[in-house]
């Protein structure tokens, strides 16, 4: 049974929530500091020592949850702490404050939401009644303010004032608080959303590349039988006496091409457990070529080889020759019979190889799906099994392939592959 992929992909990015929460944390630290500072100058009688304790307590935290989340400890525990943290912190200084009067009390809502969304439940409801309990001891156990012990009847109305301003700023540093974090979880959960559905495209992909390996695998076992028929049927032939010499060149030919295929055979038995092989580039390239116009010997292919010195050796997965055969072939259908190859190697790795076949077309259809899906193949210009199956491997090795009308006539194939160059 597959496992489905949205359990294997978290709902939320917690390394990034985790350092979001980190910097929301040092820029609390700071305006707290900052205000602190404010109060000092304007010499107003509030605790700032044990403020300013709480400030450096809570800066020291984060750096210790900085440190930890960069050493690989989990980043859920630490976001879990994190929020902890903020909750405690948050009483304290209200504690030392005002208590429930202080506008701030609304900033308990915060880590809660924050918890609901990338914590476990049961944490979640624990800190809600926490944040609770703490909230409702500050009806009774708090430090008032400098305007609530000096406060006659004529200054309420100021006391009331400073209130609202406090709910004002409140509201403002709430708001900013909510857009962000909001705004930040919505766009991890839409990348998040983006790189499930390449997940589902590439489980779709891997299934029919399954299905189509389980018939490769088995039509090469059926395959085998009449390859060798086919090897005594040419070696009796050859022996025949008085054949004219045309007649013993189509058989040299038949030969060549049979044992051409048989080595394909055994290559394919054996492509489960392909590895990445050293080879050097363009003389590869050239050998593989070599083999293929055995057996499409109508094809002319035109390349212009680079010379020996610009050849590199490099590491090359063997999957990558039938992903450029699917192309050629189709290219030399396409084309009729004739292929214009172009080859490049760029400064950051990576390697290019153009295919131009000059008859055809492609629609504006055929360009959206060429490669990302199999449809039925109709030439001079058709996409079908081959270009699926080169995209599909291309992908695999990191590379991509890229189909467009060429100016000057035909279709233009463009493959691009970074390589792994020997050291």
């Amino acid at each position: 049974m597959t496992t489905p992929l949205s359990a294997t992909l978290p709902l939320l990015d917690l390394d990034r929530v985790l350092r979001f929460s980190l910097y929301s944390r040092w820029a609390f630290s700071a305006v707290l500091g900052t205000s602190l500072l404010v109060f000092y100058s304007m010499q107003l009688a509030l605790p700032l020592l044990p403020l300013t304790a709480v400030a450096v307590s809570m800066a020291g935290v984060n750096l210790w949850l900085s440190r930890n989340w960069r050493n690989g400890r989990a980043a859920q525990g630490l976001l879990a702490l994190g929020l902890l943290l903020d909750v405690v912190v948050l009483a304290i200084v209200l504690g030392l404050t005002g208590g429930a009067s202080n506008p701030l009390a609304v900033l308990f809502l915060l880590p809660l939401v924050m918890a609901a969304l990338v914590c476990p439940p049961r944490f979640s409801w624990w800190l809600t009644a926490l944040a609770t309990g703490l909230y409702l001891m500050l009806f009774f156990w708090y430090l008032p303010l400098p305007a609530d012990e000096h406060a006659g009847h004529g200054d309420h109305e100021a006391l009331f004032n400073l209130h609202l301003v406090g709910m004002w700023l409140t509201f403002a540093l709430s708001a900013g608080l909510i857009t962000a974090c909001v705004s930040r979880l919505v766009r991890i959960l839409g990348e998040r959303e983006r790189r499930l559905n390449q997940a589902y495209q590439r489980q779709d992909t891997d299934e029919r590349l399954l299905v189509l390996a389980m018939e490769a695998a088995s039509l090469t076992h059926q395959l085998s039988t009449p390859l060798n028929n086919l090897f005594l049927l040419n070696e009796e032939l050859r022996e025949t006496p008085n054949l004219p010499d045309e007649v013993q060149e189509d058989l040299q030919l038949a030969h060549a091409q049979l044992k051409q295929c048989a080595e394909i055979l055994s290559r394919l038995k054996h492509q489960s457990q392909a590895e990445q092989e050293p080879v050097w580039l363009y003389r590869t390239l050239g050998e593989r070529l070599a083999q293929w116009q055995n057996l499409r010997p109508e094809v002319r292919v035109e390349w212009q080889r680079p010379d020996t010195l610009q050849d590199r050796e490099v590491r090359l997965s063997p999957l990558f020759w039938p992903a450029l055969f699917n192309i050629l072939n189709n290219a030399a259908d396409a084309g009729e019979g004739r292929i214009d190859l172009y080859t490049r190697l760029h400064r950051n790795g990576d390697w290019e190889l153009g295919v131009h076949n000059r008859s055809g077309v492609l629609s504006e259809a055929q360009l959206r799906r060429a490669g990302l899906d199999q449809f039925d193949s109709g030439k001079p210009a058709g996409l079908g099994l081959g270009v699926w199956l080169s995209h599909a491997t291309l992908s695999r090795l990191n590379g991509r392939l890229e189909l467009s009308n060429h100016a000057e006539g035909g279709v233009y194939a463009r493959i691009l592959l970074p390589l792994e160059p020997i050291s």
